[in-house]
């Protein structure tokens, strides 16, 4: 029984592991995405921004050019940010999830399993406690009630059972 219990324990704390494990997987997941937004954000937009600019210098002037591509690399790292708040979990974890919801099932019910068996063995403690202390607070009252009343039920028992033959 204690076998049971410590083997569901194992599985409970294998299940854990599993589950701790994928979601540590997606927080790297997402902490590399949105540092790869960073990225994008620093190096990669600075010569489009550089572009932009003289392009729309001509066209919008030199207040509303600079304006203008700020908000585009606003909205592009407002997309890759997004993109990596939205990265999901692993399938397996569902399956980690239910072998973890099994290990809890199988310990709660080792648990009560172990519950019962110590209370029965409380109470056949305290019978023996009672018996032990009417031994010795009664010792002669406590015999016949064990010893004495049982034998003289089988002896009687017995002679009422049998018949007598003729001869």
């Amino acid at each position: 029984m204690i076998e049971d219990l410590m083997q569901d324990f194992r599985l409970l704390q294998k299940a854990d592991s599993l589950i701790a494990r994928f979601w540590l997987r997606l927080a790297a997941r997402r902490f590399a995405l949105a540092s790869f937004a960073g990225l994008v954000a620093m190096f990669g937009l600075g010569m489009a921004n550089l572009a932009g600019f003289r392009a729309l210098e001509s066209v919008l002037g030199p207040v509303w050019a600079p304006a203008v591509v700020a908000l585009v690399d606003l909205a592009l790292a407002a997309l890759v940010w997004l993109l990596a708040a939205g990265a999901k979990p692993d399938p397996a974890i569902e399956l980690a999830f239910d072998v973890r919801q099994m290990a809890v099932e199988a310990v709660e019910k080792d648990a009560r399993g172990l519950r019962a068996a110590v209370d029965a063995l409380g109470s056949q403690m305290r019978g023996i406690k009672d018996s032990v202390a009417g031994l010795v607070h009664d010792p002669f009252e406590s015999a016949a009630q064990q010893f004495l009343v049982p034998a003289a039920l089988s002896l009687l028992r017995s002679l009422r059972g049998k018949k007598p033959t003729a001869s």
